[in-house]
């Protein structure tokens, strides 16, 4: 396993919304209105979760869906190999969310699980990437059944990753703290113009992992051999 890297500070205040400064709002209320930001998350509104030291010469950008299937056989085949990449300093990664399944067949388990792994985030960057592809390795099937969005599968799932689990992390989650910070950080995805996932980005080229018919299509070697060349 590999030691934590540098995180960014734990998230504990709201984000600035100036709407929210209108006559007579109770102070009180201002971050109950408001959402909160995880760490370890980047871009103008703090919209991406990211893995890895951002001064890295290079940027990996990895396109994902949690209740995606091509996302999780994606994951399986090369998520360690990203990562020790990003813990050798080639590449900082940053990780964007779709959530066309949630809009299609219906519930909210994408966000609900990208909520989670923002409260896993907030533990620090081994936490996030290890709940990430643990995630993705107990991922529901079929998407339909939605298991995503049950805060007890999540809190299941976190079990399996060391050091993550805690009255903190538990709350979160059960609070959906990070609802609608997921919910603006799927909204993202579609600017990127992407026909869907997964997807892999090196300093914007395009690193091919599916075939035309969307079909998983990599491994280890070929990923590496890819950006070396790119």
């Amino acid at each position: 396993m590999s030691p934590p890297l540098q995180t960014a500070p734990r998230a504990t205040s709201c984000r600035p919304d100036r709407t929210l400064f209108a006559p007579f709002v109770p102070y009180a209320h201002l971050c109950q209105a408001r959402h909160m930001t995880p760490a370890n998350t980047t871009g103008n509104e703090g919209t991406t979760l990211y893995y890895g030291d951002l001064s890295a010469p290079h940027v990996l950008q990895v396109f994902l869906e949690m209740r995606d299937r091509a996302s999780a056989r994606m994951a399986k085949t090369l998520l360690d190999t990203i990562r020790k990449g990003a813990d050798d300093g080639k590449y900082a990664v940053k990780f964007h969310f779709a959530g066309t399944m949630d809009d299609t067949v219906g519930g909210n388990g994408d966000q609900k699980a990208l909520g989670a792994l923002a409260a896993a985030s907030d533990e620090g960057q081994q936490q996030f990437i290890e709940y990430l592809g643990a995630l993705f390795d107990n991922q529901p099937f079929p998407p339909a059944e939605d298991k995503f969005s049950q805060g007890a599968v999540l809190l299941s799932v976190a079990g399996d990753v060391d050091g993550l689990r805690s009255a903190d992390f538990d709350r979160k989650v059960s609070d959906d703290t990070y609802l609608t910070w997921a919910g603006e950080s799927i909204s993202t995805f579609e600017t990127f113009g992407l026909p869907g996932t997964p997807a892999v980005w090196y300093d914007q080229e395009n690193i091919p992992v599916t075939t035309v018919e969307g079909e998983v299509d990599t491994d280890p070697q070929k990923f590496l051999a890819a950006i070396k060349t790119s």
